[in-house]
């Protein structure tokens, strides 16, 4: 087991997370353009969508209330629901040594940071889906009841993390011990949190939006109690797997690159969708 806790075989599984903690915020930001833009489609709002943002070209007396609530909430509603099948197809592929796991692993992270964390800041700072909470004319009970299912929605996110994190080491090892859970916590997860930021960064920079302010910030506090609580976790065995090995996810690192570049190319001017 020890011989396999070598720097190159670091840097591969780093590589690979780091990839899929990417693509994953990717496939939720986009998923929500695209909400806004076919939300906007039902009401005949012309909106146009970049690779940061989206603005609706209407007066703002043309708002009503059933379109504020239904643009301004599907994007979260189907975000949510991308986590919990993401959280399915996780344990679904549980038992096999297959490295993939991890995209489904940041794919519920990013979903429950959206959704719990913009039920959290967003109600109190009227941003995202807080535009929903501020047209049913909530009261500030209310408003700070749904603030705090945001928060504990977080905090019960980032301890059931560091397990996930543990049981996803079958796709490299054949146990999760105190001896590998340091190599394997910083590549696996810390590690490409901080460089995965990074790249989501620049790649927003400077429309960097609600979520792109405030989502680093909610997911490092989060990886904080991933970490403190990763210090605990009980050794587990694994089942053996002739096909477990450290290898570079090619096709989906590919696909990101590929991703990343074509979006913020096709999309750098906004592009204008009319209802």
């Amino acid at each position: 087991m020890t011989q396999l806790l070598t720097r190159r075989n670091f840097w591969i599984i780093t590589l690979n997370s780091t990839a899929t903690f990417v693509l994953a915020y990717l496939i939720i930001f986009y998923v929500n353009q695209i909400s806004f833009v076919l939300t906007g489609g039902m009401y005949e709002y012309p909106v146009s969508v970049d690779y940061a943002s989206y603005f609706f070209h209407i007066e703002p007396y043309m708002w009503t209330h059933d379109s504020v609530i239904l643009i301004f909430s599907a994007g979260y509603i189907i975000t949510l629901l991308i986590g919990l099948f993401s959280l399915l197809a996780f344990f679904y592929l549980l038992a096999d040594a297959m490295p993939v796991k991890v995209l489904f692993f940041w794919l519920f992270m990013h979903s429950s940071n959206y959704f719990f964390g913009g039920l959290m800041v967003g109600n109190l700072l009227t941003e995202g889906i807080g535009h929903v909470f501020n047209w049913m004319y909530l009261s500030d009970t209310v408003k700070m009841i749904i603030s705090l299912i945001g928060f504990f929605g977080l905090l019960i996110t980032a301890i059931a993390s560091s397990r996930l994190a543990a049981l996803m080491a079958n796709s490299y090892f054949e146990k999760y011990s105190e001896k590998i859970g340091p190599f394997y916590i910083t590549g696996q997860v810390l590690l490409p949190f901080i460089f995965g930021s990074v790249v989501l960064f620049f790649y927003f920079f400077p429309k960097n939006m609600f979520h792109e302010k405030f989502g680093w910030l909610i997911m490092g506090a989060m990886m904080g109690i991933f970490f403190l609580r990763a210090q605990f976790q009980q050794d587990l065995l694994f089942e053996e797997d002739d096909n477990r090995s450290i290898r570079p996810m090619t096709i989906l690192i590919v696909l990101t690159l590929i991703i990343l570049i074509v979006t913020r190319t096709l999309l750098f001017r906004p592009v204008l969708v009319i209802g």
